[in-house]
């Protein structure tokens, strides 16, 4: 008894699932679960890619939907068939057509009749145009550009002032200019940085391992003994000066009577007072020294 009421209940909840989703199919699909819209059937060559659940518009009011589209093999042809809200009575001489706006799905758009006092009835044909109006979707673009022409006009004169100003030739200009002067600059930085600053760098390194050399060469020389013989020279150095300025101011050595005693200096200044005046003796009277001839000297 336990099993049989356990089947049942499977069986009601299966039940109840089937209906939950065939109710939910229809929802998504924009289909009513009970009909109570009244049917028509449109006939056209092309439906430009409508689909079941698309909008049917009347002068731009969503009266209805697409509930299904037939192919008629008989006269070649589709069969739309749409269901509109049964409020809205369509006058006779209704035609149809597709709109395809930019974004969005393809819709059926009524074109209205004229006689207002005969409407159509459930299941009555309305007889479409092929393909998609075009004129009409630029019908719905017209109030959007009518929008953007007053912005389009306050671009095209800001535009006019901007190209008719000098200070754009100018800026023009200095961008040319700007640009050859960073090419040139370009040019020569890719010169300098292509061959002068790898030479740089080669006399960079020769440079760095010669001071290395040096300085190698300078931690190996003995420096406190060079500066060790260096005061012993200056040392040596400065006795010899100390005792050459000793000779110099004593009287008990020659040196020291040469340079202290001028008694020396007298008599060689009066040597050469008398070499002079014998000289000039000699210019003026040679004949006193010097006595030459051929047949000898004669007697005084």
């Amino acid at each position: 008894m336990n099993q049989f009421t356990s089947e049942i209940k499977i069986g009601i909840t299966a039940i109840i699932s089937v209906i939950i989703i065939y109710a939910g199919t229809i929802f998504l699909k924009g289909l009513s679960l009970f009909d109570n819209k009244t049917s028509y059937y449109i006939e056209m060559d092309d439906v430009a890619g409508l689909a079941a659940s698309g909008e049917v518009l009347a002068n731009g009011l969503n009266i209805g939907f697409i509930k299904n589209i037939t192919y008629n093999e008989d006269k070649q042809n589709l069969t739309v068939e749409v269901q509109i809200d049964p409020k809205f009575k369509v006058p006779k001489g209704t035609t149809a057509f597709v709109t395809s706006p930019m974004l969005g799905a393809p819709k059926i758009n009524l074109k209205l009749g004229e006689n207002r006092n005969g409407f159509l009835d459930s299941g009555d044909i309305i007889f479409g145009s092929s393909g998609s109006d075009f004129m009409s979707s630029v019908a719905e673009l017209i109030p959007e550009i009518k929008a953007m022409l007053p912005k389009l006009d306050s671009i095209m004169t800001n535009l006019n002032n901007l190209t008719g100003s000098p200070a754009l030739e100018t800026s023009l200009n200095n961008i040319e200019y700007i640009t050859a002067n960073l090419k040139v600059s370009t040019d020569k930085l890719n010169y300098v940085l292509g061959k002068d600053i790898p030479n740089l760098m080669s006399n960079a390194n020769i440079m760095f391992e010669n001071a290395d050399t040096l300085l190698r060469n300078v931690n190996s020389i003995d420096l406190s003994g060079i500066a060790d013989n260096a005061n012993k020279t200056l040392c040596n150095a400065k006795l010899i000066t100390d005792n050459l300025n000793s000779a110099l101011q004593s009287k008990d050595n020659s040196l020291g009577l040469l340079l202290n005693d001028n008694t020396i200096a007298i008599h060689l200044d009066s040597t050469v007072i008398n070499a002079s005046m014998l000289l000039e003796d000699l210019r003026q009277h040679p004949n006193r020294y010097v006595h030459f001839s051929l047949f000898g000297r004669k007697q005084k």
